[in-house]
């Protein structure tokens, strides 16, 4: 009975300790999103084959998600901030996962482009809400290690998906993979509905003494924000945040592409679907060190620009290297994607913290919605761009280059940002 009681404690204990309740939480649906977000990609040589498409007609149509993804990026910021983070994402959550089932039922290349612009549309808003949630639970001095935490989903998202997806598609058909895929993420909108508070104030679960603590330390950091003058829109031309969306585009550009044709180059290169599907993860789950890693280096220092720049920088410089690789070399070719994917990873912790630090919270979403939309812009012309190449040149080397390239001068751009003003 003892026994029993002392588990039964440290299962309450576990439920009210805010790091596991919120980033958990946090974590798994975001894990969910990006499955089904991404595991087209190794579905891609089937659908291709079914569908008779070439891979510029792929790259469009993967291109087509990021134009309905930046939609609704500024009005769910804005609503994140003064209604709830906590019911946007529910409602999104439900949505997305209809979307990302339907994608079994598509013939055409018109359908699948409608049905990647939907999804996008679907989960617009949800990493900009989860930023919000993520700045209304946690200190700025634990800021970094709590958002990176929460986007080392990006990172554990394909470890998982890949192989799942790889051993689904070993088994049945790319049709039956989708359908299977969107489900978990429809029965975490249940968790997700019990589990979130938009406030610290409002958690029940939270220890009074724990909840008071906490809020008397983020009312203190807001008092130390320079209050927002002018119309919420005037935070759109912050210069703070037109650099950083401008970044993000020259970096999701690189990403997107990778990400989405990384399958692709390995396939290329003799490899058999299963082992793609597992070879494939690698590099993310070395991405989830070097987030971590970052992040707490960040926060250690306090420092946020040059840790995001110098990680960005290292990451293009790989990509670099890997475009020189012959492209019949699968190790080669997957240690450079390896470290391009793990040093690109990186930046996350300190990237999403600076615009958190810079505006005051009840703007910092419609600021963190641009910086995100203009990111997957980018995201739009990165796959699409990868696929044009590969056709046009039998290889993804020149793709690979520019998307180095790309992610170098992001690096440039975010320089002259300043914490303030």
């Amino acid at each position: 009975m003892a026994v029993a009681d002392r588990g039964a404690e440290r299962g309450a204990a576990l439920v009210r300790n805010r790091w596991l309740r919120i980033l958990g939480v946090a974590f798994v649906m975001y894990v969910l999103s990006y499955i089904d977000r991404v595991n087209i990609a190794m579905a891609t040589p089937a659908i291709r084959g079914e569908l008779g498409l070439s891979p510029a007609a792929m790259g469009l149509a993967f291109g087509f998600f990021p134009w309905g993804y930046i939609v609704l990026q500024i009005p769910a910021g804005r609503l994140a901030g003064v209604w709830s983070a906590k019911r946007v994402i529910a409602i999104q959550l439900v949505l997305w996962s209809a979307v990302a089932l339907s994608t079994a039922f598509v013939n055409t290349d018109l359908e699948l482009i409608l049905n990647r612009f939907a999804l996008g549309l679907a989960e617009g808003g949800v990493l900009t809400c989860t930023i919000v949630l993520i700045r209304a639970w946690f200190t700025k001095a634990e800021r970094a290690r709590a958002n990176t935490l929460f986007l080392m989903s990006l990172a554990i998202g394909p470890v998982i998906a890949n192989p799942v997806s790889g051993l689904v598609l070993h088994f049945v058909s790319w049709r039956a993979m989708f359908v299977i895929e969107a489900l978990p993420a429809l029965l975490w909108g249940l968790v997700w509905w019990w589990a979130i508070e938009d406030d610290p104030r409002d958690a029940r679960w939270l220890e009074p003494a724990e909840r008071d603590r906490l809020v008397a330390a983020l009312d203190a950091e807001r008092r130390e924000v320079t209050p927002s003058r002018g119309h919420w829109l005037a935070t759109l031309w912050h210069p703070a945040v037109l650099l950083l969306a401008l970044y993000n585009f020259a970096a999701l550009s690189a990403e997107y592409g990778v990400n989405f044709w990384l399958p692709t180059v390995l396939k290329d290169t003799g490899l058999s679907i299963l082992a793609v599907g597992f070879l494939s993860a690698i590099p993310y789950a070395v991405g989830a060190g070097a987030m971590l890693l970052v992040a707490w280096s960040s926060d250690r220092s306090g420092e946020r620009k040059w840790h995001m720049i110098v990680a960005t920088a290292g990451s293009g410089a790989f990509l670099i290297i890997a475009s020189l690789v012959p492209q019949v070399s699968a190790l080669a070719i997957l240690c450079c994607l390896t470290l391009a994917v793990g040093s690109f990873l990186g930046r996350f912790g300190p990237f999403w913290t600076l615009p958190s630090e810079i505006l005051p919270v009840a703007v910092a979403g419609v600021g963190i919605g641009l910086i995100n939309g203009a990111g997957n812009l980018g995201g739009s012309v990165g796959p699409y761009f990868f696929g044009y190449l590969k056709s046009t040149t039998g290889s993804f080397s020149l793709a690979l280059l520019l998307g180095g390239v790309s992610l170098i001068v992001g690096s440039l751009i975010a320089a002259p940002i300043r914490r303030r003003g």
